[in-house]
């Protein structure tokens, strides 16, 4: 809790620091940016969804870390590609579906507030469907190559299929 709470507040000052940029130019950059950010959470999926765990890996930045509530926090990129390859290892033919409800950007960070299930197939249904499903918040940085990558990851399960 402690670390949402110093997240968010990250964020807020954040936002008051920004320079003089003209309105038009700060549209046209947000945009740009908007778009860009969006695109890393897509390509990351596409790529987790592939079974790709080191093009998955690619969209994250070396200082991650990552908040589940009842869960185990990870911290580090050796962490996560562990945390990847087991989720892999364990159900093979999940596949991620996130949808993203909201966008900020402010100056080096983004934060996308997504909406997300973890998809299995059902034998009698001949389709994917829902086994867990989360609310997220994802901050993104900003790389020196204009390039974005997720740098810290907050959720909260609402709904879990536990197959027992």
């Amino acid at each position: 809790m402690r670390l949402i709470v110093a997240t968010l507040m990250v964020l807020i000052l954040i936002t008051s620091c920004t320079k003089d940029v003209p309105e038009t130019e700060k549209k046209i950059n947000k945009t740009a940016d908007e778009d860009n950010a969006r695109k890393t959470i897509q390509n990351f999926v596409g790529a987790y969804n592939v079974n790709d765990l080191e093009k998955a890996m690619s969209f994250f930045d070396s200082d991650y870390k990552g908040v589940i509530a009842d869960s185990d926090n990870l911290a580090g990129a050796e962490a996560l590609r562990q945390e990847l390859v087991n989720s892999q290892k364990k159900f093979p033919e999940g596949k991620w579906e996130i949808i993203i409800d909201e966008i900020n950007i402010s100056g080096e960070f983004t934060y996308l507030i997504c909406s997300g299930s973890f998809l299995m197939p059902d034998v009698i249904e001949k389709k994917l469907n829902p086994v867990y499903s989360e609310k997220s918040i994802r901050i993104l940085k900003k790389q020196k190559d204009g390039s974005w990558k997720i740098y810290r990851y907050v959720s909260t399960p609402i709904f879990t299929y536990d197959q027992k």
